[in-house]
């Protein structure tokens, strides 16, 4: 079930969103599957933090988040990845890796432009178990997010 706060925030800024419910995944390739949808319309989450900032960095999930291009894209010193146990109450009462890139926890959301290319997105809705399908176009205005040029780059 999504929390309350997330279900809140969609019906206020995404009224049109889809909510599916499928067996628990936490990989983000696994949940594209579970949704029967490609990697490349899942929307994939990453804590970072810039300058000591935290940041919502969004990608396929097929991709990986290409600090270099982040760091470089909004202009902060340093870039690095932040670990689950870290930041993980800042989005309670999501699970910890099912944090959904919404503007309700503040963050600034930077987003990579084959994302934002997509006519429509599916994200986890703060639980291992819940998805959320939506316009693409809608999300990045609603979340006033920063659509970056190769921001995600293929895994090797």
């Amino acid at each position: 079930m999504i929390p309350e706060r997330i279900d809140r925030y969609l019906r206020a800024h995404h009224p049109g969103c889809a909510h599916t419910t499928h067996l628990r995944t936490v990989a983000a390739q696994r949940l594209a599957a579970a949704e029967h949808v490609s990697g490349t319309r899942v929307a994939k989450t990453v804590v970072v933090s810039l300058d000591g900032a935290l940041v919502l960095a969004v990608v396929g999930a097929d991709r990986v988040v290409d600090l270099d291009v982040l760091r470089a894209a909004s202009g902060a010193a340093q870039a690095g990845f932040v670990p689950e146990a870290a930041f993980a109450r800042r989005f309670e009462p999501c699970e910890a890796g099912a944090e959904p890139p919404l503007g309700v926890f503040g963050l600034p959301i930077y987003v990579d432009a084959a994302l934002a290319q997509q006519p429509w997105i599916v994200m986890r809705g703060g639980t291992h178990e819940d998805a959320v399908r939506l316009r693409t176009d809608e999300w990045l205005r609603e979340e006033h997010a920063a659509v970056v040029d190769e921001l995600g780059r293929a895994r090797t």
